[in-house]
């Protein structure tokens, strides 16, 4: 599968819109592993789940317990399309509590959704 930057980014910034990521990752996490998917993305650590609470994005089904517990706390990965003012414009949630919506599924929201 190519990257998310090659098959989404010019579409994306074409649109100016940009994909935002929350993760309970702590900021050097996130600035370590920022090139994993060669994603030009606004990276949010959210540690205690604040952002994640506030629009109920906490995953229910698994890992669910509060930061520092045994059981790590996870957000059900969502993926943000937000434009120039910040208006969120398409949300996915994925099933997989593993994995994020693929550059497929927003290539598609970007075409049905957004025109």
């Amino acid at each position: 599968m190519r990257r998310w930057k090659e098959e989404l980014q010019p579409e994306l910034k074409r649109r100016g819109l940009q994909v935002v990521t929350v993760s309970t990752d702590s900021v050097e996490e996130l600035q370590n592993g920022r090139g994993a998917h060669g994603l030009d993305a606004t990276m949010l650590a959210d540690f205690d789940l604040a952002v994640t609470d506030a629009f109920g994005l906490r995953n229910q089904l698994i890992n669910s317990a509060p930061p520092g517990d045994e059981q790590e706390a996870l957000p059900v990965p969502t993926t943000l399309l937000v434009d120039r003012d910040g208006t969120v414009m398409w949300m996915d949630q994925a099933e997989n509590y593993q994995r994020r919506s693929g550059p497929s599924v927003v290539r598609t929201a970007l075409r049905d959704h957004l025109g």
